[in-house]
């Protein structure tokens, strides 16, 4: 998955918020609002901030994918143990097999070794997914008050994603402005990218709903 596209649910959050109580009002007075454009995944590609967000989030996933890979042996060792059962029980019910004092207990161990290794495999993926979300979010804190700077700097009240717009004038377009404000300032050129347990989003998520 590219970094880009991990980015694009932050950058249309910062589009969505990006509309200030001023614009609001204009609207309500019937005056027309200024809008500026900016081209996200640009910002993402092109600041220091999102290289140094981009290369992180390999570093993390190649790491992730390490400890998938330690899970291989378990995996074969299974599809060992599922086929050697297979051949054990051939012309055998269901019923039959849970009769016998020999094989139930051998299927119940099967199950269960392959209960933790699915719930490993999940937890690998759920921590993935929760650790690349958070890192987005704060990418997301670090770029939005640049954002808003430089929209009240030109007067206007919304913020448009580029990818949103089919044409616009090119004097509207604030990207290299803030990818600009984004690397002179020292607070906003390293992202911030650790490891996640899934839980801690899961934990977020009703009072994000």
């Amino acid at each position: 998955m590219r970094v880009v596209s991990l980015l694009s649910a932050a950058a249309l959050a910062v589009a969505a918020v990006s509309v200030s109580s001023e614009a609001l009002a204009q609207r309500n007075r019937g005056q027309a609002t200024t809008a500026v454009v900016i081209n996200y995944q640009r910002v993402a590609a092109e600041s220091v901030l999102g290289r140094d967000l981009q290369a992180k989030l390999v570093a993390l996933r190649q790491q992730f994918q390490t400890e998938a890979q330690a899970l291989q042996p378990e995996q074969q060792s299974l599809q060992q143990e599922r086929e050697r059962l297979a051949a054990a029980s051939r012309n055998m019910t269901q019923q039959q097999i849970q009769n016998s004092s020999t094989l139930a207990p051998q299927f119940q161990q099967f199950q269960q070794r392959l209960q933790q290794l699915e719930g490993r495999a999940r937890g690998l993926e759920g921590d993935m997914q929760c650790s690349q979300l958070i890192a987005m979010r704060d990418f997301d804190r670090q770029v939005s008050p640049i954002v808003q700077s430089v929209m009240t700097s030109r007067g206007a009240g919304i913020v448009i994603d580029a990818s949103n717009t089919t044409s616009f004038d090119p004097n509207f377009e604030i990207t290299t402005t803030v990818i600009q404000q984004l690397d002179q300032n020292q607070n906003s050129r390293v992202a911030n990218v650790t490891r996640h347990a899934a839980s801690e989003c899961q934990a977020q998520q009703p009072a994000a709903q």
